[in-house]
């Protein structure tokens, strides 16, 4: 997570760099373990990879639970500019049982940009809004296109950092049968425990079609291990009957 350590911001041009010195790089910054995206970008003319390598979901519903694993959910992202990037993200192995049925296959593909309006290179506080578009290319799909926009906030103090970001999306209501706004929120503060070992705790909240509002709790750690790799171990747990009980998740965030 590193919150603390985002630098901050200009516009440049579209044009394709040769790729810069690894130490001309800007610290490193990643959207995972936290549901809070950071503000920053990845640089451009580099790559990163941000993935789940294992992840397991619980939930109990009208008496009866289903479990979720999955494996290798990832983030591929590309730095087009010093303040845009282009993101894919995907799941390519999904597992969910319940005590009647049992299925597997790999998930819709989402395609995003991270725009950054300030703060890439220098400051205090990194703004970046992140439009996205849901494709119905999965085998665990609702068979709809869907999309929506993101709008996220950074600042750090010292040893703390903080986030905040609001979310608007588009998507299809089963229940209704037709396409509909949704929202969410999430707010993250952050603590590096030591110059490798980060910490954090967060509150997300989510509104779907029917005005329900769902709170969540979320709790994790981050250990860089260099300046292009980190780990990390994080959790989401619901705070309320309605949401998805818990889930946790070991992953990896690596720049080229």
């Amino acid at each position: 997570m590193k919150k603390t350590t985002w630098l901050l911001i200009g516009l440049t041009n579209l044009t394709l760099p040769v790729l810069a010195n690894a130490m001309d790089l800007r610290p490193l910054a990643a959207d995972r373990p936290d549901a809070t995206e950071s503000p920053q970008t990845v640089d451009r003319g580099h790559w990163q990879v941000e993935t789940s390598i294992l992840g397991y979901a619980q939930d109990k519903q009208d008496g009866q639970t289903t479990r979720t694993y999955q494996a290798l959910n990832t983030n591929l992202k590309y730095g087009l500019t010093n303040s845009v990037d282009i993101h894919v993200v995907f799941t390519p192995y999904i597992h969910q049982e319940t005590s009647n049925t049992s299925e597997q296959g790999h998930s819709d593909l989402e395609l995003r940009t991270k725009i950054n309006l300030w703060g890439n290179d220098g400051g205090n506080s990194a703004m970046a809004l992140l439009p996205y578009i849901k494709l119905a290319t999965g085998e665990f799909s609702n068979d709809k296109t869907e999309g929506g926009i993101i709008a996220t906030y950074g600042s750090g103090l010292a040893d703390y950092s903080i986030g905040a970001q609001l979310q608007v999306d588009y998507v299809y209501d089963e229940l209704k049968d037709e396409m509909n706004f949704v929202g969410s929120y999430a707010a993250v503060l952050g603590y590096d425990i030591n110059h490798n070992v980060g910490g954090y705790i967060e509150q997300i909240g989510e509104f779907d079609t029917e005005d329900t509002y769902i709170p969540y709790a979320s709790l994790g750690f981050t250990y860089q291990t260099n300046r292009n790799r980190q780990w990390d171990l994080g959790s989401k747990l619901a705070m309320d009957d309605k949401g998805q009980d818990f889930e946790v998740f070991f992953g990896l965030t690596q720049r080229y």
